[in-house]
């Protein structure tokens, strides 16, 4: 199949290698991930070996919390995933792999791969009422969440430099200010190596679909540098559920190149820079976007676990393309409505510094500032409308930190920070600012070595993004609004749980139960406020107050050739008090695209050179709307692969997502969307591995 996108009478084959990626470079001052992992080579022990050695591990390092942490010392419960497991994982993107873990999903169900960039914010624990992320997404340290609009690109980052993704849940204001409502996530990349090293990773299969990255690195002009380039193609599938379906609906493709570069100019000092360019078409012929995307960014990050700082600037630039359409009541034509044009800068500084005072006591303070200008340009088509709006924020804050150690068993944490946050509108308007303190307290303990409790009480914060204030959208017979008067989001929270883990005869045992009340304040939900026809008036606007509940559970046993693992979560969101002035009703309604429950058992078998997994998935049902009228069903999914080693460099791969095709309903604007379908991958690696006796080690896996 030939995926064709057509724009104003023009047909542009999507061909992977049609452009070339922009050559990126950087200059700078310093590298906090020097101080984050120490360094080492990028040797693997292999993909198959790497996930045997998914057990109970607790020597392991988070850094998503600003400064390292031993994981256990965390008042959080923290997943640590290595990127090696990530990129075996029967997933097509880094969004879907990162799916396993059952308090995770984007604002849809739909993979990155088949969803427009908007719907791409991150919800943790259901802290999501709308596409922008409520939590904040970091690369090395530095946003990754897009400034702008608050979605994440997850393609922005080549899979193949990814070293490990932490998961943080949980109010993180206290320390990073806005975007961190509901936690964080941080994405470490692998430092580039100290001899010349060079990786090639590809994959084909089902839907049209395949991908290619290569990685060289090594000595280079004095210092060491890391290159990589990611190539991938879908031709995708339709998505218009069933009989419904016209001569206008096609499928719902996606193409993106995307690099990565980082140069280690000395001890603690890195550089880099990042390209992306992607294109989309969005399941009819007038329905495309695309973006391209650079960036460069450094950091500086002298010291140690026990005494050390981190010093980072960055600046990032986008042009975002997208077209919107309305199609006839029988789908067999369309019409563009609506082309924009959002072109966006931001630039991002930061400075903190951490010091162990004495055994007990360490303290930890910083700061940073962030700024984003972006402007929307709007061609109405219909009316022949044109309109730029926009503006430009700049937020920044401080906070300070402490850690007590109390004997052994005991860690108390505590910290609070004090941001300031600015928008200017573009087009006439009002400037406005407000001011938000984020304290956070929580607790570690050790009653004994198998066991830990962790407790905490937090309060965060989230303005409103450039995207909410002033960029209108429509999707399908739904046509969101923006609005200039929106507020910050604040967030209250308090949990607890408890977590065990030991060696039980050969195996390794481990079991965290959590659980969490959240009260959102002042949430921004895209609000249903009337219709014509068969058309749908939505607002982005601030709710009263919605209460969200929830508990984790995650066990994982390991023995012999086999480990199992099993994870769910169980939310409860409901809707306490309606927005000013509200059409109607919504009190006691469930937040929108935010499911009862999702769940996750996984089973892996690993003997020798080869390695076998199969995981099966269920994510309850969810409402599209925030009056609860649009009901998307409960989803079952069947997912399975199997590795094996050929050589000591070579390995080869078979991946099944959706094994048995199951149905999967994704939107209904009104119209019934589905997921996709069944798909075959077959997938190949090289990874050349320096004869010298010792294949390097892994550390860390899914915990």
């Amino acid at each position: 199949m030939r995926t064709t996108f057509h724009r104003g009478g023009e047909h542009r084959p999507l061909r992977a290698g049609r452009c070339l990626l922009a050559a990126v470079a950087a200059w700078a001052w310093a590298a906090p991930v020097a101080a984050q992992q120490p360094q080492r080579e990028t040797e693997s022990a292999g993909p198959v070996k790497e996930l045997a050695q998914e057990s109970v591990q607790e020597l392991v390092t988070v850094t998503a919390t600003r400064r390292p942490f031993d994981i256990a010392d965390i008042s959080a419960p923290a997943t640590v995933i290595s990127g090696a497991t990530l990129r075996s994982r029967p997933a097509v993107g880094l969004d879907e792999a990162l799916r396993w873990t059952a308090g995770f999903s984007l604002l849809r169900r739909t993979p990155g791969r088949a969803a427009h960039p908007t719907t791409q914010g991150l919800n943790l624990r259901g802290v999501a009422p709308s596409g922008t992320s409520r939590a904040l997404v970091l690369v090395d340290g530095m946003p990754l969440t897009d400034a702008f609009g608050g979605w994440v690109y997850w393609s922005r980052v080549p899979a193949i430099v990814i070293d490990t993704v932490e998961i943080v849940p949980g109010g993180a204001s206290s320390t990073y200010g806005n975007q961190s409502l509901a936690g964080t996530v941080q994405i470490v990349t692998s430092p580039p190596p100290s001899q010349l090293r060079a990786q090639v990773q590809g994959a084909a299969g089902g839907l049209d679909t395949w991908r290619a990255a290569a990685t060289l690195g090594g000595p280079f002009a004095g210092a060491h540098a890391l290159a990589a380039v990611e190539l991938f193609d879908t031709g995708g599938y339709i998505a218009t559920a069933g009989k419904v379906a016209g001569t206008v609906d096609d499928e719902v493709a996606s193409q993106h190149q995307s690099g990565w570069l980082a140069i280690d100019l000395g001890p603690g000092l890195r550089a880099g820079g990042s390209a992306l360019r992607e294109t989309r078409a969005n399941g009819t012929p007038e329905q495309t976007n695309s973006t391209r995307a650079w960036g460069v960014h450094s950091h500086w990050n002298p010291g140690s676990t026990h005494s050390g700082g981190r010093i980072g600037a960055a600046y990032r630039w986008q042009d975002f393309r997208s077209r919107f359409s309305s199609i006839a009541t029988d789908r067999n034509s369309e019409r563009a409505v609506l082309d924009q044009r959002v072109r966006s800068s931001e630039v991002v500084l930061g400075a903190q510094g951490w010091r162990a005072v004495n055994e007990q006591l360490t303290l930890a303070a910083g700061g940073d500032w962030r700024r984003v200008d972006g402007t929307s340009l709007e061609h109405v088509l219909s009316i022949g409308l044109r309109r730029e709006p926009g503006g430009a924020q700049s937020i920044g804050g401080g906070y300070g930190a402490a850690q007590w150690r109390l004997g052994d068993e005991l860690f108390v944490e505590g910290a609070a920070r004090l941001d300031r946050w600015h928008n200017r509108p573009r087009e006439g308007g009002v400037a406005r600012s407000l001011t938000a303190l984020s304290p956070r307290i929580g607790m570690a303990w050790h009653p004994r070595r198998e066991w830990t409790l962790r407790a905490s009480a937090y309060r965060s914060f989230r303005a409103p993004t450039l995207n909410e204030l002033y960029r209108q959208f429509r999707v399908g017979d739904i046509i969101t609004r923006a609005n200039p008067e929106l507020t910050h989001e604040r967030l209250t929270g308090v949990e607890a749980g408890v977590e065990y883990s030991d060696r039980i005869g050969s195996g390794n045992l481990r079991a965290r139960l959590h659980g969490y009340t959240n009260r959102l304040a002042d949430g921004v939900i895209n609000a249903t406020v009337g219709g014509a026809g068969a058309l749908t008036f939505r607002q982005r606007a601030n709710l009263g107050r919605a209460t969200i509940r929830g508990a984790e559970l995650d066990l994982d046993a390991s023995w012999a050739h086999w480990t199992l693992s099993a994870s769910t979560v169980w939310i409860d969101s409901r809707i306490d008090e309606d927005q000013p002035g509200a059409a109607s009703t919504v009190i006691g309604n469930r937040l929108p695209q935010v499911p009862g429950h999702r769940a996750r058992l996984a089973a892996l078998w690993q003997n020798g050179r080869w390695a076998a997994d199969l995981s099966v998935q269920t994510t309850g049902a969810q409402f599209e709307d925030d009056r609860n009228e649009r009901r998307l069903g409960t989803a079952v999914t069947l997912d399975t692969g199997l590795r094996v080693e050929v050589s000591e460099d070579w390995h080869l791969g078979l991946m099944a997502q959706n094994l048995l095709d199951r149905r999967l309903e994704v939107a209904r604007t009104p119209v019934l969307a589905l997921g996709p379908p069944r798909t075959l991958m077959l997938r190949v690696g090289w990874n050349p591995v320096r004869r010298t006796g010792h294949r390097g080690t892994v550390s860390d896996g899914n915990r």
